[in-house]
């Protein structure tokens, strides 16, 4: 089995969830491979190149993803497609509100890894509204999420509403970048053994 982390908005490979799943994979789980992919900030390719990054994948073998934040609405997108297995850890659902909220349409953006500088348009935001409206057809039975009350940048109720057909473990406190996420791996690893 590989473990994929699909890093959030404005981050990279060098997350820390991705570091800490690195960690205490190749420490505790030495029958699991792991990778963060690199993908473009732009939603339509950060979607395309994921798609890439997961047909070639699953060449090689199984294949389970855990999403953070962006990276858990785009993890999602491709459970459906490929019928993979997520854990999503304060995912968010409707980035187009997330964006239209944070008044970030044309502006210019920079990643906070790479500090590679973009734009979200008009077009990107119509782009993610269609997907959201795919979100309803998502089978829950492969996703287990993960949410703090704590956090700062998505309302995690709406998480919490969403997820009616899987686990949902909803920790107090905490914040989007998730308090004590390296107790939670064994619980991501377990669900992703279940057959």
């Amino acid at each position: 089995m590989k473990i994929a982390y699909i890093h959030g908005f404005q981050s990279s490979s060098k997350a820390k969830k991705a570091t800490i799943l690195n960690t205490v994979i190749s420490k505790d789980f030495k029958d699991i491979s792991f990778i963060a992919p690199d993908f473009p900030d732009n939603f339509q390719k950060a979607l395309s190149s994921l798609e890439d990054f997961v047909e070639k994948s699953l060449k090689e073998d199984e294949l389970c993803l855990v999403g953070s934040s962006l990276g858990g609405f785009l993890s999602i997108l491709l459970s459906m497609k490929y019928n993979l297995k997520v854990a999503l850890v304060n995912p968010c659902l409707y980035a187009s509100k997330f964006c239209l909220d944070n008044k970030i349409i044309g502006v210019e953006l920079e990643n906070f890894d790479t500090h590679n500088k973009f734009v979200v348009t008009q077009d990107d935001i119509e782009f993610i509204k269609t997907k959201e409206a795919t979100l309803k057809d998502f089978d829950q039975s492969k996703a287990i999420v993960f949410l703090q009350t704590g956090d700062e940048v998505l309302d995690y109720t709406y998480s919490q509403n969403f997820f009616k057909g899987c686990e949902v473990l909803v920790r107090e406190g905490g914040c989007h970048g998730y308090d004590g996420f390296e107790k939670e791996v064994p619980t991501i690893i377990d669900f992703f053994k279940k057959a």
